[in-house]
Formats: structure tokens, sequence, C-alpha cells
């Protein structure tokens, strides 16, 4: 199994990103990405604006609750995972905010805000609904998205279409590793596969 995803010691500060150049977005592409899945604030933009983190209140979040799991989909622990704009000028979020329950409550804790351009989403597996996390030193983890039934085609299919734009407008390009293809082939599909399901219905 590989290593839990993060553990922040309560009153650590939280690593403050890097400047960021953001290239130019077409505004028709933007809102293909909604503030939140739920359309109200979820855990953890309510963590943000609770005061602990005054510089980051403000930030609107686009999260979703997941379980991080093995490659071969064995359940390790409870993440919550979100992308926000660090200013409201950004059409797009650049920054990734990951979450997860405090050892000693429970409580849901902010444990890494990392700049996107040093992290890349892919679609690991579509039938599960798994997302591949992967940081910039190689370190790779799995992600499982949890919820109600009812809405979690919809909200999946939310997040493999803020994946495919932000690749899409991205200006950071750099050269392709194995597999990385194969796996933006998948989220085109699985687009072209909801956009089908919703012409035929």
């Amino acid at each position: 199994m590989g290593p839990a995803i993060g553990d922040r010691q309560p009153g650590t500060p939280i690593a403050q990103p890097p400047g960021i150049d953001t290239p130019e977005l077409d505004p028709l592409e933007h809102t293909l990405v909604s503030a939140c899945p739920t359309g109200r604030p979820g855990r953890l933009q309510r963590l943000l604006q609770s005061g602990e983190f005054d510089q980051l209140k403000d930030f609107t979040v686009f999260e979703s609750n997941f379980v991080q799991v093995t490659r071969l989909g064995e359940v390790a622990n409870k993440v919550t995972m979100g992308v926000a704009a660090s200013s409201p000028a950004l059409q797009f979020p650049d920054l990734l905010l990951l979450a997860g329950p405090a050892k000693e409550d429970g409580r849901l804790q902010l444990f890494r805000m990392i700049p996107l351009q040093f992290v890349q989403l892919f679609v690991h597996d579509k039938s599960r609904r798994q997302l591949k996390v992967k940081f910039q030193n190689g370190r790779t983890f799995y992600l499982q998205l949890r919820g109600p039934p009812r809405t979690c085609d919809y909200e999946f299919g939310q997040w493999v279409r803020l994946l495919y734009c932000l690749r899409f407008h991205s200006a950071q390009s750099s050269p392709k590793e194995d597999g990385e293809e194969d796996e933006e082939e998948e989220e085109e599909e699985y687009l072209n596969e909801r956009e089908a399901g919703r012409d035929g219905a």
C-alpha cells in the first residue's frame, strides 16, 4: 500500500504557493467549471471559512469527498480534494487542496495546498469513479469518489470535464510520459459517452 497523502499537525502553517503565470482562457470554456458539485459550500469550503485560514477564506472551492485507494482498489484513507483559484481574476483554478480527518478528533483538517502546475490529475478507472493524482516528485495516489449513488455519476463527470479543460488550456506544455496519452484519451472518451447519452435521452 502506498503512503498516506498527508498528515499535518494542528497549528502547522500551510505552505503558500509561489507566483503562478496564468494563461488567457476562453470565457466560453469557463462556463464548463462550476463552483461546487452540489451547488452549496462543502466541508472544505466551510473549513476555509471557519477562521483558521484567513488568507483562504474567500476562495471558492470545487470539492468532493474521496477515499484513497491502492492501485488495486483497496481502501486506505478518507480524503476531501478540492481545487480553487487564488485570485478572483483567474478564470480557472490554480490550486489543489487536500484535506482529511484529524487523528485526534476526526475533524476535517487541511494538510496540503499545491499549485496545480506541480500536480497532474487523470482519470484512472471511470467505472469505479477513480482519479489518479501525480505529484511533481513522482509520488502517485488514487482517489475514488464517494457519495450518494444518485449524484456520483454527475459529480464524477464534472471532475472529468474540469480535468479535460484544465489540460486543454494549460500553457505549461511538457513532454508526455508513458501512459499519459492513454489517460487523456480515456477522459475524452468518457466525456463523449456522456454527451452521447444526453443526446439520446
